[in-house]
């Protein structure tokens, strides 16, 4: 295995890549994966490899890159049609709650239609509520021999302890704006440079969030905007803009979710900034916001702290105007 193409259409990650080298190697693949990173990082790119490695048909050919995408096993997984391969989804809820779970759980023992194993893949895993995530776990102690079970999440702080001890937890390489606007402009014919600047700036490591960006902005161009301006506000300690700020915010979860989020990457960036760490939401160039650089590494931390303990009120289906309420009220309390 050594030497060989892993994963060979997933770009960077290659912290994911040499993990599954040596498990394979070893023969100590787990049962159970989290994959963690924001939307657009390539968590369901990466859960679609994995799945296609574990049934590919030349697995076992050193000269041929894992998966090869090629065999009709390969083809079906990342194609999207192997019935193998099952998603779990919250659908149009703002959580994923107990009764997908527990579906699941009553399809375990069905074996495999077409390969040796079949897969879960649990969209959206950060969103799961506390009951659904307390009923997945003896599917996580003792599954069938023939099951991986995959968390797609954004956060895998949000999901309990007893499950991240269950399934290890890969973090999806977050890219720099510099490696961003090259990536972009790469596949771009006739680039908007400004925009592409723009686009990578914004998408805090994710080339999905950068692409879509680039392409469309509108509402999410206008929720990474909203971070950012989130993120001043909670840093300047500017108490008399947050009641205007806070009424023109989203009123749903997952917008209002996805903007703390981003936040969140922003206020990491001033901890990363004063200890000359690499910036994911602010630019390389201009660096973190001179009213950032007044602000003390205990500080930001902090701020970031809060801002993840809203995330978590959103989670347990506090209302977003109370989440807001509280977020602001802690953070002008200190």
């Amino acid at each position: 295995m050594a030497g060989r193409q892993i994963f060979p259409t997933l770009i960077g990650n290659e912290r994911i890549r040499a993990l599954f080298r040596n498990e394979l190697d070893g023969g100590r693949i787990a049962h159970a994966y989290v994959l963690e990173g924001p939307r657009g990082s390539g968590k369901h790119t990466a859960a679609r490899l994995i799945c296609a490695s574990m049934l590919c048909e030349k697995r076992k050919s050193a000269a041929d890159p894992l998966p090869c995408g090629t065999c009709p096993s390969c083809r079906k997984i990342l194609g999207e049609h192997s019935v193998d391969v099952l998603t779990v989804s919250r659908g149009t809820r703002a959580t994923l709650g107990v009764d997908p779970i527990r579906r699941m759980r009553e399809s375990l023992w069905v074996t495999p239609n077409d390969g040796d194993m079949k897969f879960y893949l649990i969209e959206d895993a950060h969103l799961m509520t506390a009951q659904a995530q307390n009923a997945l776990l003896l599917s996580l102690e003792e599954p069938p021999p023939y099951v991986m079970i995959l968390l797609l999440c954004e956060d895998a702080s949000l999901l309990l302890e007893t499950v991240r001890s269950r399934a290890p937890v890969l973090p999806m390489e977050r890219f720099s704006p510099a490696f961003t606007e090259e990536w972009l402009a790469a596949g771009i014919k006739n680039p908007d440079r400004e925009k592409i600047v723009k686009a990578a700036h914004l998408a805090a490591g994710s080339l999905g969030a950068a692409k879509s960006l680039y392409a469309g902005g509108g509402a999410d161009l206008e929720r990474y905007e909203a971070a950012g301006e989130l993120a001043r506000i909670l840093l300047s300690g500017r108490r008399s803009e947050a009641l205007v700020f806070g009424a023109s915010l989203p009123k749903d979860r997952a917008g209002l979710r996805q903007i703390l989020s981003l936040a969140r990457v922003a206020l990491r960036d001033v901890v990363a900034g004063k200890r000359n760490g690499e910036l994911l939401f602010y630019g390389a160039k201009e660096g973190i916001p001179a009213y950032a650089k007044k602000i003390s590494v205990r500080r930001a931390v902090e701020l970031i702290a809060l801002v993840g303990a809203a995330e978590e009120d959103l989670a347990a289906n506090l209302s977003p105007s109370t989440v807001m309420t509280s977020l602001f009220a802690g953070s002008f309390a200190q």
